[in-house]
């Protein structure tokens, strides 16, 4: 029988659609409406896991000024290279994801930093997307096997032409 928290092996059953998870609806990606060149603020609100948590996003998009098909911003990214290894992050933290496909929307989801190795998917992984003023807010459990969803929690809106967020300091 299958864990009610191995969300990765009730998403394959499901063959990738949300699932019903006591009251709640969870899902292991989701898409956020946009159009080409629309930009896109994600806020990383909070983390709360042993492991280094990120937004990945996909199907063309432009993060820090690069263009790339998929990519990831991680917690860690919002403090300088040089003090990552005693400071984990400085949280909230802002960005900003330029839509640069034609599908329609960005698609979102939770990751995990292990060890190097990005991890999302499966286990444990799944977030709750609740709409909130302007946009939504993603409650997202890693791949540990509970139900918490408190492991990283982000919010994406579209960026108002006067809102400026916190520009990263260094990809590496």
């Amino acid at each position: 029988m299958t864990s009610p928290f191995n969300f990765g092996q009730r998403f394959i059953e499901s063959k990738g659609q949300p699932i019903a998870h006591g009251a709640s609806t969870v899902q292991m990606i989701d898409r956020f409406p946009a159009k080409l060149g629309e930009e896109l603020e994600v806020t990383i609100e909070s983390t709360a896991s042993l492991f280094r948590q990120g937004v990945g996003f996909s199907e063309g998009v432009e993060v820090f000024g690069e263009r790339q098909k998929k990519a990831v911003v991680f917690e860690h990214f919002s403090v300088p290279p040089e003090e990552r290894e005693s400071v984990r992050s400085r949280l909230p933290f802002t960005f900003t994801v330029t839509c640069r496909n034609r599908t329609g929307f960005v698609q979102f989801y939770n990751m995990a930093l292990v060890s190097g190795r990005q991890e999302w998917w499966h286990g444990g992984s799944a977030m709750i997307v609740e709409e909130v003023d302007g946009g939504r807010r993603y409650r997202c459990n890693d791949f540990e096997l509970d139900d918490d969803f408190n492991d990283l929690i982000f919010t994406v809106k579209p960026k108002s032409p006067t809102s400026r967020g916190r520009q990263p300091r260094g990809l590496v």
